[in-house]
């Protein structure tokens, strides 16, 4: 990881992701690199450690490029950020992570987005290895990734933290459980979307079932020592929220912005918060949302989402776990895309 090193690439593919279950584009990704042994396929969690102890550890990669969504990404970080504890024990120097390019790949490519990648995951890829393939470490750009942390009390004890850049309280985490059933993706989602508007106006089976799912919830929220109770939903992010690829932007998040951001979702009944749809999928600020650009601290009960996975609640004597998302200490570097031969 030192400045002067090279360049050294290790490739990380999630062979399930949306574009990369195509065998053509894996061939091409793979055929880019010409170290042996400088890529790894990751089918699932269980090989998804070994994968990068084998990238780091054993081939000295510096930079880690990741094929896949935000959720390959997830768990890409947490695996990780756990890997670098594993190695760093008790010792007081910091442990160097490497830099990561984000190729994209997934359903969601938010986190990916946020840094500037678009376009083919081959074509990045081909792009920095033609621009930074024979460089110093120290010439390939990096931007500053914040992260949040998140634990459940159980008890007088905390879970251990898992780390992510897009939280979303009950309600999301209901919704995307939802959405799924109508087929993953923006047709899924606008699938769920006309199902749900069409029950909150006439009635379905669905509806009848599942409106509890869209709260209000009486459970307390605290921000910074604000309460909001009760209320409908609360999402977090530490990078741009957005969706179609842009055109749909939550949360915008300027460069090396402190804290996360916060867009709160005052206490609505369920029709209410279907016509609020419009103004969820944009920044602007309307009536029933509140938006709290810098936070450190938030305190909330129940099962969750972060970057799209679902966490569901613990086992616990209480009916509602404790909550707890916060700014995290740890923070990773990526590559923007924004670059070009000119420059580098």
């Amino acid at each position: 990881m030192a400045p002067s090193a090279p360049v050294r690439v290790g490739l990380l593919i999630n062979p399930h992701a949306r574009v990369t279950r195509k065998a053509p584009l894996r061939q091409r990704l793979t055929t880019l690199l010409s170290a042996p042994h400088a890529w790894v396929e990751t089918p699932d969690l269980g090989s998804l450690r070994r994968g990068l102890s084998r990238l780091l550890v054993e081939n000295g990669a510096n930079v880690l490029a990741i094929c896949g969504g935000d959720g390959t990404v997830h768990h890409v970080v947490n695996a990780l950020l756990g890997l670098a504890a594993e190695i760093h024990g008790d010792s007081p120097t910091v442990l160097p992570l490497p830099r990561l390019l984000l190729l994209n790949g997934g359903t969601l490519n938010i986190v990916g987005r946020t840094c500037a990648i678009h376009g083919p995951p081959d074509e990045t890829l081909g792009r920095f290895l033609r621009y930074f393939g024979d460089a110093p470490l120290s010439r390939v750009p990096a931007r500053r990734l914040s992260l949040l942390a998140v634990q459940w009390r159980v008890g007088d004890a905390w879970t251990p933290v898992r780390h992510g850049f897009v939280f979303g309280s009950e309600v999301a985490y209901h919704a995307i459980g939802l959405y799924e059933r109508f087929g993953a993706g923006y047709a899924g989602l606008s699938r769920f979307l006309a199902e749900l508007g069409r029950g909150a106006l006439f009635g379905s089976a669905l509806w009848r079932a599942e409106r509890w799912k869209m709260g209000p919830f009486d459970e307390m929220l605290c921000i910074d020592g604000r309460e909001f109770t009760p209320y409908t939903g609360v999402a977090a992010s530490t990078v741009d929220l957005t969706l179609a690829i842009g055109a749909a932007r939550a949360i915008r998040r300027e460069l090396y912005q402190p804290g996360f951001s916060v867009r709160v979702v005052e206490a609505l009944q369920p029709a209410a918060l279907l016509r609020l749809v419009p103004a969820l999928m944009s920044d602007r600020q309307v009536q029933g949302l509140v938006d709290l650009p810098t936070a450190f601290h938030m305190d909330l009960c129940g099962p969750y989402t972060l970057d799209g996975e679902l966490f569901h609640q613990p086992d616990a004597p209480e009916r509602r776990v404790p909550l707890r998302v916060q700014l995290a200490e740890a923070r990773l570097q990526a590559v923007p895309g924004e670059w070009t031969a000119d420059e580098w």
